[in-house]
Parts: structure tokens; C-alpha cells; sequence
């Protein structure tokens, strides 16, 4: 008998289990709807769940000063990158690498993006970007103390897109401040022609 058991085999080795949970991780937090096996869904809310409580107690973690809670935060942010793949933020160089991220994103977010790209001082910034720095630009540097004024021009544009571990902190984790748990949903949605796998969608509840 498996007592104090937690958790299912999916016939698995233990590496291969924690592979998929990893993956499954990403891509709620990517997508924040996916749909997948009810066991797995199950397992994977269990997982989940405690990655947005240790983001949410990232939002209000202070050390006795600042280089304290620099090093915390750094310490909670590592617990956090266990439970997924690629958790980094992505840096993209180049117009044609820039033009071939943004075509693989939804209509709406593409077209916010483009617009920003387009003009980054008349247009808001999208959320997934952190940060652009277009081909013709100038901006602010220290230079021995000093700030010094530099014109980039015609150089390689860079666009700095928000990594799986950003956004859960940034933008997930803000929304359950005053939720003690239950951060998702399930729903079943019948079993699966071919293997008749019974079949849900996870979600976040905000």
C-alpha cells in the first residue's frame, strides 16, 4: 500500500515526472488556460499553488536593509525557477528575430507590440516587454560618475521579453495579494476520443 504517498506515477521515472510537471508550470503561467488530463491538472494545481504563494510573499518580503532584501528576494526567486522550464527573461536581437517572435503571438497582443516597436515614446508599452532598445536611439550612461548623453544609430535593435518567473511575480502573483489559496480553477470536459482519458481545463480564478 502506498500511504503518505502524494502525488501520481503517470508511469514515469522520477526525473521524467518532474520534466512534465515543470512543463506543464510554464505553460499555465504562458498561457494562464491550458488544457490537459484531469490527474494531471490535479497534480499540476498542487504544484502550481505553491509557486504563486512563494511569489506572493516575494511582493511583501523586506530585510533590515536594502542589500538584505535584494538577497531574499534572490533566495525566494531561485525556489521559484525549480518549478519551471526556460524561467529567464529572453532577449531577442535583431529586426528579422524581433518580426518572427511577434508573428507567433495572438492578434491582439501582436499588434500592441508592433505599435510600441513602432514608436516606444507615443505608444504604451506592452506588459510581456520589459524592455526595447531600437536601432536609432539615444540614451543616459554613467560615465565616471557622470551622466553622458550617446546616440546609438544604426545599430542591432534588442527587445527584452518578460520570462515565466517575471510574469508569475510581476503580474499573477499581484492579483491574489488578499487570496489565502484556491489561485485556480478546474473544469472536466468529458473523455478524450482515442484512449478515453478523462480530459479538464486549468485556470487561474483571476
Amino acid at each position: 500500500m502506498r500511504h503518505k504517498k502524494i502525488g501520481r506515477k503517470f508511469g514515469r521515472e522520477s526525473h521524467q515526472r518532474l520534466a512534465l510537471l515543470r512543463s506543464l508550470c510554464t505553460s499555465l503561467v504562458k498561457y494562464e488556460k491550458i488544457e490537459t488530463t484531469l490527474q494531471k491538472a490535479k497534480d499540476l494545481r498542487r504544484e502550481i499553488e505553491k509557486a504563486v504563494t512563494i511569489a506572493k510573499k516575494m511582493l511583501t518580503l523586506k530585510g533590515e536593509d536594502q542589500a538584505q532584501t535584494a538577497g531574499l528576494k534572490a533566495a525566494k526567486r531561485t525556489l521559484l525557477e525549480k518549478f519551471f522550464h526556460g524561467c529567464n527573461d529572453r532577449e531577442i536581437l535583431g529586426r528579422d528575430e524581433i518580426k518572427r517572435y511577434i508573428s507567433n503571438l495572438d492578434k491582439e497582443t501582436r499588434e500592441a507590440a508592433e505599435k510600441y516597436i513602432a514608436d516606444p515614446e507615443k505608444n504604451p508599452r506592452p506588459e510581456f516587454i520589459v524592455g526595447y532598445i531600437p536601432a536609432t536611439c539615444k540614451r543616459t550612461v554613467d560615465q565616471d560618475g557622470k551622466s553622458v548623453t550617446k546616440e546609438r544609430k544604426n545599430a542591432q535593435r534588442i527587445l527584452r521579453v518578460e520570462g515565466t518567473v517575471t510574469k508569475l511575480i510581476n503580474r499573477i502573483a499581484p492579483r491574489f495579494e488578499s487570496v489565502p489559496g484556491g489561485y485556480t480553477r478546474i473544469y472536466k470536459l468529458g473523455n478524450r476520443r482515442g484512449d478515453n482519458a478523462e480530459m479538464a481545463i486549468i485556470e487561474f480564478t483571476k
